[in-house]
């Protein structure tokens, strides 16, 4: 059974901001219908990826752009994401790839001007 199937309401996710910490650092998220950013070092790096909804708790990232320096990963790589708690503004989830997942929180912020 996916966490996806679990009764949670994904919606937050859909045309809104998060920031997530990374090394001691916040970074920006952006998700847009189609479309995932991720902003390093106060805006210097990103990486950009293509989105397809599989449901509203889950999803597919297709690495498409990244200026991030020694980024592990390469253009067309896929990460399936499944959503399975909201809580307030926290959105928790699970990233699979390469057959190696890993567990994440992200918060909702205000929407910052692009």
């Amino acid at each position: 059974m996916s966490f996806a199937s679990q009764k949670v309401d994904c919606i937050i996710l859909k045309d809104n901001h998060f920031t997530y910490r990374n090394q001691g650092k916040d970074v920006l998220v952006i998700f847009k219908e189609s479309e995932h950013v991720e902003y390093h070092n106060e805006k210097r790096f990103f990486i950009k990826s293509d989105i397809t909804w599989v449901s509203d708790c889950e999803y597919y990232l297709t690495i498409k752009e990244t200026t991030l320096p020694r980024f592990p990963f390469k253009i067309g790589t896929k990460l399936h994401i499944e959503i399975f708690k909201v809580k307030g503004k926290k959105v928790y989830y699970k990233s699979t790839l390469a057959g190696k997942s890993w567990e994440g929180r992200l918060t909702k912020i205000k929407k910052l001007k692009e």
